[in-house]
């Protein structure tokens, strides 16, 4: 599978909830990092979880914040071990019942079939409105 294959693959399994073949496509070592690799009190979702248990942890975490809703690809590309996509999302707060609207990037490198490294980048003030 080419490397924007495989992140396309990873996020439709996330997606329709297939969590343990989604992680098939995770490297024990991998990088998982929403918007800021730092911990924030704030925010569980932010600080950098390494490898497959981490991986877990990041969209479990996700899954318990938010109600998945509209996750749009407007455009993906790959050279290489890296690939990129972009496009809009709109989740809701699982406590405030908010909206969540958010443009997103999302950076990724695979290395030998598997995800090593996945940087995805939303509008963390809207996240933030959405939450409180």
């Amino acid at each position: 599978m080419s490397t924007q294959t495989i992140i396309q693959t990873f996020l439709q399994h996330i997606f329709s909830g297939a969590t343990d073949q989604a992680l098939a496509l995770v490297d024990p070592e991998a990088r998982f990092i929403s918007t800021r690799p730092v911990p924030n009190p704030n925010n569980p979702l932010h600080g950098t979880f390494v490898g497959i248990e981490g991986a877990r942890r990041f969209f479990s975490g996700f899954g318990e914040l938010l109600e998945p809703g509209e996750f749009n690809i407007e455009a993906s590309f790959a050279e290489g071990e890296h690939a990129a996509m972009y496009g809009t999302l709109r989740h809701r707060s699982r406590t405030t019942g908010k909206p969540f609207p958010s443009d997103w990037a999302l950076i990724c490198r695979v290395k030998d079939g598997r995800i090593v490294l996945y940087h995805f980048y939303e509008d963390t003030e809207a996240l933030r409105d959405a939450l409180s």
